[in-house]
């Protein structure tokens, strides 16, 4: 019973909150990006490309600022885009990438990989659109393989953003719907983070966790691998809830927002951040974690 309160509460959350968020990136794209399939397909296309190894908010404005600059020709000539990185130049500083990858290289370097993947990937469609090639699978499944099967993008994308994009443009409740129709929302995969990982584990939902190592060998032996958790997660999702989506987002948004990773303002009983959080009028939070009444409370696990 407890197991089915908590996928309820976080389906609910993700149900609220997870358009809401695809429409922060859309809302911000002239009329005829949004009305336009193939357009938005891309679009999105290259947000997830740019997401990777970065801070969302940043890379969702970057996206914007990327079509500014180019208009449709990103879309429609991107050899000629892809001549023209330099234009991006100005862009650098908006992006912000995770300290690891900045020590490795370059903001600018990780950037320009970025773009050029995602132009290259729309060179070697060659001329096909996008949109249709996915409209073509019976399932949101068979469409990811789409893209985990070129290696370019398999180089560029993780898995879990693969299934992320999927639903952006394929989910009944989201995006665009480039399958008419045809993909029921029992048929998606979690993308699942190590927030959402961490909430699973957290609350005992997963009867088995999944971390980086024996106790005290090493300061990360706590966190999270939410690749390996993903099919356990996925399990215990389907057994109550048939919109997995909802839920790894409701459970991501929760994992950010209320249970973070070192306990600092963590929202259990009491929310530090109950006046200024963004978020809580639109899910009905009382000022505190919505889970608390069912949470295990087992902190001792991270997402990073």
């Amino acid at each position: 019973m407890e197991k089915s309160r908590i996928i309820k509460i976080l389906e609910n959350v993700g149900r609220v909150l997870q358009p809401l968020e695809l429409a922060q990136i859309i809302n911000n794209l002239p009329s005829d990006v949004v009305l336009d399939k193939e357009k938005l397909t891309r679009f999105l296309l290259l947000t997830a490309f740019l997401d990777q190894q970065a801070e969302s908010p940043s890379a969702r404005k970057t996206a914007i600022r990327i079509y500014n600059v180019f208009g449709d020709d990103l879309f429609f000539k991107p050899q000629q885009c892809l001549m023209q990185l330099n234009k991006l130049a100005a862009l650098k500083d908006e992006y912000k990438i995770s300290p690891a990858i900045g020590r490795v290289l370059p903001r600018f370097g990780w950037f320009v990989l970025r773009v050029g993947g995602f132009l290259i990937y729309e060179i070697m469609l060659n001329g096909a659109k996008l949109s249709e090639k996915f409209s073509e699978f019976k399932s949101p499944v068979e469409a990811a393989k789409l893209l985990q099967g070129n290696p370019l993008v398999e180089s560029i994308l993780r898995e879990k953003a693969v299934r992320m994009y999927i639903s952006w443009i394929g989910h009944p409740d989201l995006g665009i719907d480039v399958s008419n129709g045809k993909w029921d929302k029992s048929l998606f995969e979690m993308p699942v983070d190590g927030h959402v990982g961490k909430i699973f584990s957290r609350t005992g939902l997963v009867s088995e966790i999944i971390h980086e190592g024996r106790k005290g060998s090493s300061r990360r032996w706590n966190i999270i691998v939410a690749s390996k958790m993903r099919p356990l997660i996925q399990e215990v999702t389907n057994e109550y809830s048939n919109d997995c989506i909802m839920v790894d987002h409701g459970a991501f948004q929760i994992g950010i927002n209320c249970c973070p990773d070192n306990l600092q303002g963590i929202a259990c009983n009491s929310c530090p951040r109950v006046f200024t959080c963004q978020i809580r009028t639109k899910i009905n939070c009382k000022g505190y974690c919505m889970l608390r009444d069912f949470c295990k409370r087992n902190l001792t696990w991270r997402a990073y």
